[in-house]
C-alpha cells in the first residue's frame, strides 16, 4: 500500500473511531439520565454492602452495564457510521484541495473509493466476527434490564404460558435450562374448544429427557368430571407431565427474542429445537450476511456524492443527499430481513435489498467522473 492509500485509510478509520465513540457516549448518556434512579439504587446497595465509595460504585455500575453494549452498538451501527466516516474523510480532503492535487497528478478519484471500500470491508468483517464470537458470549449480560445493574447475567428465566404440541399452556416462575429445573409450575390443559378443563400445579419440576416429561414435586391436578347433577370438581395427585416443552425448547423460544445476539450455530440449534416455525430464525441467519453486503453496497452508492471535481462544490448539499439515501436504505434492509413476505422464502426476502442495490452500486461507480 503506497503512502496515499495509507493516508486515506488512516483518516477514514480515525474518523470512524471518533464518530462511533461520540455516538456511543451520547447513547449511554441518555440512558444513564433516563434510568438515573436505577443506577443510584444499585450503587447505593453495593456501596453499603461492601463499604466502598458511592461515586466509584456508581461509575463502575455504568461501565459494567453499558461496557458490553459497545459490541452490540457496533453490530447495528457499523454501516451508518462507516458512511458518515467516509463523508467526513472526503470532505476533509476536498477542503484541503487534496482531491485537486490527486487529479492533477493523474490519479483517478476511483482510488479514493477503492481505499474507503477496503476499509469498509475490514469493518464489516469485524462486524461478522463480533456477531459470531463476542455477542453470543455476552448475550446473558446484554439481556439484563436495569433492575439487574451490578448483578450477574440472566441464568434463569420466567416462562409465560408457553404452548406445547397438545395445546396445553405452561407457566413457570423460574426455569434453569442448564440443570433442567423449574419452579412454581402451572399447566392449563385445554379441550377441543380451547377452554381450560384441567389445571396442574407443582412447586417444582425436573426434566426427564428419556421420558420426555417433567417430574413434578408436590403436584396435584384440578379438573371436573361428569356427575348426575352436572360437573363436579375433582382433585388428584400427579407425578409426571408428558410434553414437548423441554428446557432447551423453552430457552430457544425465549432466546428468539434476542436472536441478533446469537451465533449462526446457536440460531440453527434453536431452529432445530422448534423455537420458531415461521422462518424468523432463517431470516435472521440470511439477514446477517445480506446486511453485511448492504453495508458495502450503500458505501459504494453514497461515496460518489462527495467526490466532486470542482473546488466550489456545496458539500453540505451532498451530505444531505447522502444521508437522505443512506438512512432509508438501511432501515428498509432491516425491515426486509424482519418482515415475513407471503409466498417468499426467508433467504429470498433477506437478499432482496442486495439484488436491488447491486446494479445501482455498479452504475454509480461506473459513471463516476474522475
Amino acid at each position: 500500500m503506497i503512502l496515499l492509500d495509507r493516508h486515506i485509510m488512516a483518516r477514514f478509520l480515525g474518523n470512524f473511531v471518533l464518530l462511533f465513540g461520540l455516538l456511543f457516549i451520547f447513547a449511554i448518556s441518555i440512558d444513564v439520565v433516563v434510568q438515573f434512579d436505577e443506577f443510584m439504587k444499585a450503587a447505593e446497595m453495593v456501596a453499603e454492602r461492601d463499604g466502598r465509595w458511592y461515586l466509584v460504585v456508581f461509575i463502575e455500575g455504568v461501565l459494567e452495564f453499558h461496557g458490553p453494549r459497545i459490541f452490540q452498538f457496533y453490530a447495528f451501527m457499523v454501516g451508518l457510521v462507516g458512511v458518515a466516516a467516509a463523508g467526513f474523510t472526503i470532505v476533509q480532503m476536498h477542503r484541503s484541495r487534496e482531491l485537486v492535487a490527486m487529479m492533477a497528478a493523474g490519479i483517478p478519484l476511483h482510488r479514493v473509493v477503492a481505499v474507503i471500500m477496503a476499509g469498509q470491508v475490514f469493518l464489516v468483517l469485524l462486524q461478522l466476527a463480533d456477531q459470531e464470537v463476542i455477542l453470543p458470549r455476552l448475550a446473558t449480560r446484554l439481556a439484563r434490564f436495569h433492575d439487574r445493574i451490578l448483578q450477574p447475567g440472566v441464568e434463569t428465566f420466567e416462562v409465560s404460558l408457553a404452548r406445547d404440541v397438545d395445546g396445553d399452556l405452561m407457566y413457570a416462575k423460574s426455569v434453569d435450562a442448564n440443570n433442567g429445573v423449574a419452579t412454581t409450575i402451572l399447566v392449563l390443559r385445554r379441550g377441543e374448544t380451547g377452554v381450560a378443563e384441567e389445571r396442574i400445579t407443582a412447586s417444582s419440576a425436573v426434566w426427564n429427557a428419556e421420558l420426555e416429561a417433567w417430574e413434578l414435586e408436590n403436584a396435584q391436578i384440578l379438573g371436573t368430571s361428569a356427575a348426575n347433577e352436572g360437573r363436579v370438581a375433582v382433585r388428584e395427585t400427579i407425578d409426571l407431565w408428558e410434553t414437548d416443552l423441554s428446557p432447551k425448547k423453552l430457552l430457544a423460544r425465549r432466546s428468539a427474542g434476542f436472536a441478533q445476539m446469537l451465533s449462526i450455530s446457536q440460531l440453527r440449534a434453536m431452529r432445530d429445537e422448534g423455537a420458531s416455525n415461521d422462518g424468523g430464525l432463517d431470516r435472521v441467519i440470511f439477514g446477517r450476511f445480506s446486511g453485511a453486503m448492504v453495508n458495502l453496497l450503500v458505501m459504494a452508492i453514497v461515496t460518489p456524492f462527495f467526490l466532486i471535481r470542482t473546488a466550489s462544490a456545496n458539500m453540505l448539499l451532498q451530505c444531505v443527499k447522502a444521508s437522505s439515501l443512506t438512512i432509508p436504505v438501511l432501515i428498509g434492509t432491516l425491515a426486509a430481513t424482519s418482515i415475513s413476505l407471503t409466498g417468499v422464502p426467508p433467504g429470498v426476502g433477506a437478499f432482496l435489498p442486495v439484488v436491488i442495490l447491486l446494479p445501482i452500486a455498479f452504475g454509480r461507480l461506473a459513471y463516476l467522473k474522475s
